[in-house]
């Protein structure tokens, strides 16, 4: 009779979490609407979208100033964006440590009560912007060129800092530490969970380690600006970064590090004194003679929209019979949406490649995926005992959904891009940042303690519940109603923090072509696995001996009137 209400509650149980995932469909977050709004040309209402749901006080008062410095950087508003990147800036700084109260109050609530902090590459990205800012207003027309030159410097010198400091703290990301905030009971619960997650040195090579792609950019700003030990400087330090791991971390295509080897050799040769260093790299890329000096411009191309964080569900229970701990990913959406969980799931606990798993998700590749039950089962074994004392075993009883986030498939929407003078190709662009891979790689090595959180946050509300229902002195019947009831509304109550900085690209293509001074009108060409072709043009004035020009290009077939240096 016992094993049949048993059965009966645990059915009602799963009914109740069905049927709020039936009625809990994820929503498009406002900052995600607000970049397709801008993508069509509608900036004020995008940044009024931005302003009605993230306030300048609240706790994602960092989105509220990225998103925001985004959007004017788009609509051409370089000083405005400058100022809220500035205002994001210093929010970054004042929560590098997060305080002990918020991290009690995210482990009672949910990690949405805590205040943002962004992500290790926002503040590179912040840096990066606010010098593109800066350089588009001293490309424009009667600019104090040199003044706004200057202050790009100075967001390349702070970002070089900052990376610099990076590297030498983090130890080359080999220390984990542990999730802040926990008391005994919450370390108990860590230590019980652990073996659940995949090892650490399955995710160690997909940490942001460098940024070779930041250290090139400042190479070309410093170069612009006649500062060529500055430049050779960044142009070295982004040569060995991607050649130590970068270029293959996030796919980056080997000719950039050819390009980046020949502005080597010509600032050294327009620096004089390092004939031996020029001579080695011109004999490694087969080179035979120097380089005409003659001007050059280096284009980048913001291309598309990144992907978006998304919920993904699990049940924790027990299997008393084998003393275990059991973790089932619970399916939900589309096939697309369901076969991506999938697949997040086996790239967290497979034995197999990570790198070959992380590509064939970067590709879209999960056709293959072969759907049906998948269970994480973890024996305690002596650990049991230890589970039953503390009350994980009792609060599990009806099992704990654990929210958590996954980032939706990598679509390649892109075969290449050209850039035309006249009716003449004259080069293609190669990809050489990849917000994607980045932010999809941040999201897997983040994934170990953003699940021991909700685990240890779901298990606490729980043995919470626990306490005050066997405080109420309810004869056994009522208690276990209760016991259900209460396993029902943490089920509900569950969420991951989805927030995310919307507005960056999917990823970055360059290319450097060699020109003459004075007006020139190219078009870029940008061919998708639609079909469809975008054709974007612009004039530009060329004045300096290194130009750098930066566009956006948003990937839709319709397309409208923009501000300079944005093209949709």
């Amino acid at each position: 009779m016992q094993n049949n209400i048993t059965t009966k509650q645990h059915f009602a149980f799963f009914t109740v979490i069905y049927l709020f995932f039936l009625s809990g469909c994820q929503s498009t977050p406002a900052n995600k609407n607000a970049i397709l709004l801008a993508q069509q040309g509608e900036f004020e209402s995008a940044k009024q979208t931005i302003r009605a749901d993230y306030s300048a006080t609240g706790k994602s008062k960092l989105l509220h100033y990225l998103e925001l410095g985004m959007l004017n950087h788009l609509q051409g508003n370089y000083q405005l964006s400058n100022q809220q990147l500035t205002q994001a800036q210093q929010i970054i700084e004042e929560q590098y440590t997060i305080s002990v109260s918020e991290s009690a109050l995210a482990l009672l609530s949910g990690p949405s009560f805590t205040t943002y902090a962004g992500k290790v590459y926002h503040r590179p990205l912040i840096n990066f912007y606010k010098a593109l800012n800066y350089n588009a207003l001293a490309n424009q027309p009667n600019a104090d060129r040199q003044s706004f030159l200057d202050s790009a410097l100075v967001e390349m010198r702070q970002l070089d800092t900052y990376l610099s400091g990076l590297k030498d703290t983090t130890g080359g990301y080999d220390d984990e530490e542990q999730p802040s905030g926990l008391d005994q009971l919450t370390e108990q619960i860590d230590n019980l969970t652990r073996p659940l997650f995949a090892p650490n040195d399955l995710l160690k090579d997909i940490e942001y380690k460098d940024d070779a792609f930041a250290h090139y950019v400042s190479g070309i700003l410093f170069e612009r600006s006649q500062e060529l030990d500055s430049a050779r400087i960044q142009y070295q330090r982004a040569i060995q970064a991607f050649e130590n791991g970068f270029a293959k971390q996030y796919d980056i295509n080997p000719t950039v590090i050819s390009q980046i080897k020949k502005d080597l050799i010509r600032v050294m040769e327009m620096a004089g004194g390092y004939s031996n260093e020029v001579a080695q790299l011109k004999s490694e890329l087969e080179i035979a003679t120097s380089q005409t000096a003659q001007p050059i411009l280096n284009i980048l191309q913001d291309v598309g929209i990144g992907p978006q964080r998304k919920q993904f569900n699990l049940l924790l229970n027990v299997d008393e019979e084998a003393k275990a701990l059991v973790m089932t990913p619970i399916l939900w959406g589309t096939r697309r949406e369901q076969q991506a969980q999938m697949r997040w799931f086996q790239m967290l606990y497979a034995d197999t490649s990570i790198f070959d798993l992380i590509q064939n998700y970067a590709t879209g590749d999960i056709s293959d995926v072969v759907m049906g039950g998948l269970t994480k089962r973890i024996p305690l074994g002596p650990l049991w005992d230890d589970a039953v004392d503390i009350g994980l075993i009792s609060a599990l009883q009806y099992g704990s959904r654990i929210s958590v986030t996954y980032l939706e498939p990598l679509k390649q929407e892109i075969e290449r891009s050209e850039v035309w003078v006249g009716d003449q190709k004259v080069a293609n662009l190669d990809k050489i940042y990849s917000v994607s891979l980045l932010t999809l790689q941040d999201a897997l090595n983040n994934a170990n303690s953003e699940i021991q959180i909700a685990l240890a946050r779901e298990i606490v509300k729980s043995l919470t519940a626990q306490k005050a229902i066997s405080a109420t002195g309810l004869d056994a019947s009522f208690s276990g109603f209760a016991k259900l009831a209460t396993s029902v509304v943490n089920a509900v109550t569950a969420s991951a923090d989805l927030r995310q900085w919307h507005s960056l690209p999917a990823q970055i293509n360059y290319v450097q072509l060699p020109v003459s001074k004075g007006e020139h009108t190219i078009t870029l060409k940008t061919y998708l696995a639609s079909g469809i072709v975008l054709e974007q043009s612009e004039t530009i004035q060329v004045v300096d001996d290194v130009t750098l020009w930066h566009t956006r290009t948003f990937l839709q077939e319709t397309r409208i009137e923009t501000p300079d240096s944005t093209f949709l």
